[in-house]
């Protein structure tokens, strides 16, 4: 069965828009692909494949990514996030375990 076009669709616009929040939190703290990927026990690459759209992340690293960026699992997903003036995402963090 083929996929249809408003899936694709879906979830290009769903990974462009993951892709943006991903890079506008790991920004506000003022950390670098690098320091985003040490800080989730993740790989770098992974970091920059997301950040570009291009990766087919597991919840799993996604977690760890939220954790990591000090947020809520859902804050990486919210469309409504303010920005500051320098392009900043203003979030409320919360606490590392």
């Amino acid at each position: 069965m083929a996929l249809s076009e408003s899936f694709l669709e879906n979830q290009s616009l769903l990974r462009d828009s993951l892709a943006r929040r991903i890079r506008q939190l790991r920004l506000s703290l003022r950390l670098s692909q690098r320091d985003l990927a040490d800080r989730a026990g993740v790989r770098q690459a992974l970091i920059s494949q997301i950040e570009v759209g291009e990766a087919n992340v597991t919840l799993d690293s996604l977690l760890k990514i939220a954790i990591a960026l000090e947020v809520d699992f859902e804050a990486l997903f919210a469309a409504d996030a303010g920005t500051s003036p320098d392009g900043a995402a203003q979030v409320q963090r919360r606490p590392l375990p």
